[in-house]
């Protein structure tokens, strides 16, 4: 491929405590500054060139934190990244668990940066379960504020989807995942769970991933099946915190049993 993507972090920690991810169980140290959010790129497209991989083609505020509760240093990150070092706004991506009053922020820019909601259930019953920020944004009230993002104009939107095996895997809930992503033309992208020590859970297998992306696709829904890259090293999606830190502040939300697991 000739495209080269950068993750970049926007906190040291993380308080959104999503019941899937390691990142959270450091909880919340500090905002990373404007200038250490683009150091990150600077160090980066150094090392990519000296290493014959060429330049960096897309940026993804994927990395560790929630970029819109840091939300001032952020947007300007953006301005830097693509006014100063001339990275196209539609080549990058912020992604979030919901901040609804900075997805307005975001939606009230000029520039077409693309957002990356992290779903993960199509049901407030469910999302509330894993992730916690439901409970204050629930998702009428996130839908409201992507419709006003989408209202902007010619901005795409993608459904971060982990697949945990027996917890939202469901075919009945990519019925439901289809639904809210029609009306959005939003893309959904299938993220296999990686597992992290302290949590028995499991990624989905892959044919039930393969069945339920097909079920999206009969109704319309672009979607893709991400690969897992940096399991090997712990730092795949959901894996990146001090290695010292074997185990959870708090016990995981238990998802299976009584009547939970939707298969």
């Amino acid at each position: 491929e000739d495209r080269l993507t950068l993750c970049i972090s926007s906190q040291a920690g993380c308080a959104m405590a999503c019941t899937f991810c390691a990142t959270g169980w450091s909880g919340y140290r500090r905002n990373l500054t404007a200038g250490e959010i683009v150091a990150q790129y600077r160090g980066a497209r150094r090392w990519a060139e000296a290493n014959d991989y060429g330049p960096i083609t897309n940026i993804v505020y994927m990395g560790m934190g929630e970029p819109l509760m840091n939300l001032e240093p952020v947007m300007d990150s953006l301005t830097i990244l693509n006014h100063g070092y001339d990275v196209g706004a539609r080549r990058i991506t912020v992604s979030t668990v919901g901040i609804v009053p900075g997805i307005d922020a975001l939606a009230e820019r000029p520039e077409q940066f693309r957002l990356a909601l992290s779903l993960h259930a199509p049901t407030h019953e469910l999302r509330r379960r894993i992730v916690p920020v439901e409970r204050k944004y629930p998702i009428g009230a996130l839908l409201d504020s992507l419709r006003r993002f989408d209202a902007a104009g010619g901005r795409r939107i993608t459904f971060e989807y982990i697949m945990i095996d027996g917890v939202n895997d469901a075919l009945r809930l990519a019925h439901a995942l289809a639904g809210l992503a029609e009306e959005l033309r939003a893309h959904v992208n299938l993220i296999p769970y990686n597992p992290i020590p302290g949590n028995d859970w499991k990624p989905s297998p892959g044919a039930r991933i393969e069945a339920f992306a097909q079920r999206l696709e009969e109704r319309g829904i672009e979607a893709t099946v991400r690969t897992p890259r940096g399991r090997d090293i712990a730092a795949a999606c959901g894996q990146l915190r001090a290695e010292h830190e074997t185990h959870p502040p708090k016990p995981f939300i238990q998802l299976t049993g009584g009547g939970i697991d939707n298969r």
